[in-house]
């Protein structure tokens, strides 16, 4: 049932379904609350308590802007007035905000501030007054000092609960004369603080005569020091949001009673599905575990990154969206909502089911960057413990040398500070004299240490002749530069019996076969006059033929051990010259064209267009590409295929030959490799098993690169050369 892919889309269409069922019902009675007949959209409204609280909220802001702020105004100077010109937008609130045609003006003192747009028509404190107060179909508000004159019985009635908020304490810093003292204040606290926050404050500089003090007066706006007048629509100006979710609402309303029961339904049925597919996401028919794709190896912080912005512009841009069309294209605009509803559900449903999916198969901190992040401190922390267990155990094992070496250097601490402390000048002339002594000496060891690095360097790249001498070492060195002589010596020693073996091998191999030359030429001519003589008994005749066969493959092994005993100990005069490989292998499988024939093989050949030229001897080269034909024509499986591949590789030549043998290789391929050697070990096919071993020996000094791969039945050559 887990693995029923059926079940998982009908699940994964459901949920959006049912969840887009919940959010509605619950954006039903959430916002219904907001549209009813006591809400902003009705002229009750206006007479509510809720209306008298924005509104003296917003006199009030406006009343600590004009007292604190007023120099962040456009402002024009009207007899005794400052008038300050605000957009009415500096304090936001989006029930008051949108009243329509809300006009005020507040005055204190010598100032004022008005939401009135600047014109010639509103200038001055008289014309603003008059321009509020002609607003046609328009209620008044004016408290006055204290008194209230309104047209709405709320404000008239309630909005003197409100004055004691209309409290704003400031100060001004004035200079007064001061003919008591010839300071320029004195030492008064608060005098002294009116004068430091005058100086934060202020960018002018106060010049102040020897009479003269500052002095820092506090001041209380009340309303009773205020004129505020206002008018205002009891219309509200309803933004395409706004507009929008009441007229969704009011689409919601006739289901209102099917909302009750779909809530608890459709939460019930969601948490069903989401169940089943928490437990059924990750396995699929046919497979075991884990089903894990390419996705769900992408670090999981990328995907929730990614999600997270997808989904963030989706919102942003469907809000946006909805606001610009909704005047004209109402369903758009909810078909424009939906479908950005079902992308984020997509974007949610994907990483949610990879999360899942990775929870699972326990890959979800393994394949992140967290995770990798935390497993490489883990391997540095890991690295720096090793190093200091292996600090520790060195110094367990060279206890006595440590022990020396920490005892010297405390030593030579005290002796340094000692010496500088009893003769001072003479005595760090001293320590320095030591110290660069010290640094010689500690020097010169390093020098042994390189000497004796570079030797076994030499003796690493073959050079076992040279020697080091005791003498140039110091006496810690001298015991390792002894034992180093020895082992190269003995390098050198088994080096020379290997040669003088591998010499007295050839030499023996070479007189063998010379000895085994002479009487089987004779053989050879004596059986070929036997086959010129007119025998008529067919007895006689078969043998002489099988005498003919015998002496020619012994002569053919005495010949390929030679050759096979010259090429391994790299006897062999070569030729050097520019062979095109290409031609090379082309002319060699045409002449094992019959006997490739008769095993029913198909050659397969790929070669570069274009000449590839390399340098090797053209004879051994032929000969070493006619031992593996040679090997192939003996040992593949009838009816197979054989490819041979010619491939550039940069500045090489690989030259890569593939095929089946007829018989199991149950043998390694440097077994294969050897001398005397055959993947055919019952023998009963032709051949020295050595035409591996010759063709490996002539490739190597030729200065190319022969390698050979056995696996199962597949046999597999690989020669590599440079391009010329």
């Amino acid at each position: 049932m887990r693995e029923s892919k059926l079940l998982k889309v009908i699940s994964y269409i459901l949920i959006p379904i049912l969840v887009l069922i919940i959010l509605s019902s619950v954006f039903y009675e959430i916002a219904k609350s907001n549209f009813n007949d006591e809400n902003r959209y009705d002229h009750k409204y206006f007479e509510s308590d809720n209306f008298l609280s924005i509104y003296m909220a917003r006199l009030y802001k406006q009343t600590e802007n004009l007292i604190y702020h007023n120099e962040s105004y456009t402002t024009v100077t009207d007899s005794q007035y400052k008038i300050c010109y605000g957009s009415g937008k500096e304090y936001y609130d989006s029930y008051f905000i949108n009243i329509k045609d809300f006009y005020y003006i507040i005055l204190y003192e010598n100032l004022a501030l008005t939401n009135v747009e600047l014109t010639s028509e509103t200038n001055t404190i008289d014309k603003i007054i008059d321009y509020i107060g002609t607003r046609d179909n328009s209620k008044k508000a004016n408290i006055i000092n204290g008194n209230v004159e309104a047209d709405s019985e709320v404000i008239k009635n309630k909005a003197i609960q409100y004055f004691d908020d209309f409290k704003n304490t400031y100060y001004t810093i004035t200079t007064e004369e001061n003919t008591t003292s010839n300071y320029p204040y004195t030492s008064d606290d608060l005098e002294a603080e009116a004068i430091e926050e005058f100086y934060k404050e202020s960018n002018d500089t106060v010049n102040l005569d020897s009479t003269e003090r500052l002095v820092k007066t506090f001041h209380t706006a009340t309303i009773n020091d205020l004129k505020i007048y206002t008018t205002y629509k009891e219309e509200v100006i309803v933004n395409n949001n706004d507009a929008f979710f009441k007229r969704l609402t009011d689409f919601l309303a006739p289901y209102e009673t099917q909302m009750y029961y779909a809530i608890p339904v459709c939460t019930i049925v969601v948490a069903i599905l989401g169940i089943y597919l928490i437990i059924a996401i990750g396995h699929t028919k046919g497979k075991d575990g884990i089903d894990i794709n390419d996705f769900d190896k992408i670090p999981i912080e990328i995907i929730l990154f990614l999600a997270f912005i997808i989904i963030g512009c989706i919102l942003a841009a469907t809000g946006e969206f909805i606001t610009a069309i909704y005047d004209e294209y109402y369903n758009f605009a909810i078909s424009i909502f939906i479908t950005g509803y079902f992308i984020a559900y997509i974007i949610c449903a994907l990483t949610g089911v990879t999360t899942i999916k990775r929870i699972k198969g326990k890959i979800l901190i393994k394949d992140s960057i967290t995770g990798r992040t935390c497993r490489f401190c883990f391997k540095i922390l890991k690295k720096i413990l090793r190093k200091i267990n292996k600090a520790c155990a060195e110094i367990s094992n060279s206890l006595s040398i440590t022990v020396k070496v920490v005892i010297f250097i405390v030593g030579y601490a005290i002796g340094c500070v000692l010496l500088v402390g009893l003769f001072e000048g003479m005595g760090a002339g001293i320590a320095l004299v030591i110290t660069a002594y010290l640094v010689y000496k500690f020097i010169e060891r390093i020098n042994c240490y390189k000497k004796i690095e570079n030797h076994l360097k030499e003796i690493y790249e073959g050079d076992h002749s040279k020697k080091l001498f005791t003498s140039d070492f110091v006496p810690e060195f001298q015991d390792i530069v002894k034992y180093i002589n020895d082992i190269s010596n003995g390098f050198e020693n088994a080096i020379q019996e290997g040669i003088k073996s591998e010499k007295l091998k050839t030499e023996l191999i070479t007189n063998v076969s010379h000895d085994i030359k002479t009487p089987l030429t004779s053989i050879i001519n004596y059986v070929d006059l036997l086959k010129k003589e007119e025998i008529d008994n067919s007895k006689i005749k078969e043998y002489i033929e099988i005498l003919d066969s015998k002496s020619q493959r012994l002569k053919k092994l005495t010949e390929d051990l030679v050759e096979a005993s010259k090429a391994s100990s790299g006897n062999v005069k070569l030729n050097i010259e520019k062979i095109n490989i290409g031609e090379l292998i082309k002319q060699t499988t045409g002449e094992f064209e019959d006997r490739f024939n008769d095993k029913k093989l198909e050659i397969i050949t790929s070669i570069p267009e274009g000449i590839v030229y390399i340098s090797a001897d053209n004879r051994y080269m032929y000969r070493v590409i006619e031992n593996l034909f040679s090997n192939i024509s003996k040992y593949a499986l009838e009816n197979s295929r054989v490819y041979i591949d010619v491939v550039r590789d940069g500045g090489k030549v690989k030259i890569s030959i593939k095929n089946i043998s007829r018989e199991r290789l149950n043998i390694s391929a440097d077994e294969l490799m050897q001398r005397f050697v055959r993947g055919d070990k019952s023998r009963t096919t032709e051949g020295s098993g050595l035409g591996i071993s010759i063709s490996k020996s002539l490739t190597e000094i030729q200065k190319g690169k022969f390698n050979l791969q056995v696996d199962g039945d597949l046999f597999k050559v690989d020669l590599e050369f440079d391009i010329v």
